[in-house]
């Protein structure tokens, strides 16, 4: 029965990770050129306002020429940390399985980071001003949102801070 559990373990860990590395290309690779509709691709560096601001013509355009490199490269990343794991669990050394697993995650960032360029070149001078003071107001809610969330748990006993400053009450 034990022996069972683990192999159905094992067969639902590597489902859990086929269906990951599927979400995570098409979303990078077809999310970033509006491939479902929406746009906001998996790791996109561009932000999700600017989907609104390019015609999905642009997005595509600016995408298409690199979504077979893209999918090459999360493979790689996969590929990469898939050994690193192996190679944890076996306790062998990992210093080579560290260095090409950062070499493949540093590729994929200068893809997504040419991708952004590719879309952003879509952008006029006064967008760019608009997504920028967007992505500071956007930031600025998002903390307040944080620390409004923070009051929130420490008034209801969520954290132990909110322990002890009621016991010194």
């Amino acid at each position: 029965m034990k022996g069972q559990m683990t192999i159905k373990k094992v067969f639902g860990a590597s489902a859990v990770a086929g269906l990951a590395l599927t979400a995570l290309v098409s979303g990078m690779a077809y999310g970033q050129g509006g491939g479902m509709g929406h746009g906001h691709g998996h790791g996109s560096l561009v932000p999700w306002i600017v989907h609104r601001m390019i015609t999905p013509e642009q997005m595509h355009a600016a995408v298409a020429g690199e979504k077979s490199n893209i999918k090459t490269l999360v493979a790689a990343v996969f590929t990469a940390r898939q050994q690193l794991t192996q190679d944890l669990v076996a306790g062998k050394d990992t210093t080579t399985d560290v260095t090409n697993l950062e070499t493949a995650q540093n590729n994929l960032l200068a893809e997504k980071v040419k991708i952004a360029q590719n879309i952003l070149a879509n952008l006029s001078s006064s967008q760019r001003t608009q997504v920028s003071q967007f992505l500071t107001q956007w930031s600025s809610l998002k903390q307040t949102q944080h620390q409004q969330t923070v009051q929130l748990l420490q008034q209801f006993g969520g954290t132990s801070q909110s322990s002890s400053s009621q016991e010194a009450d």
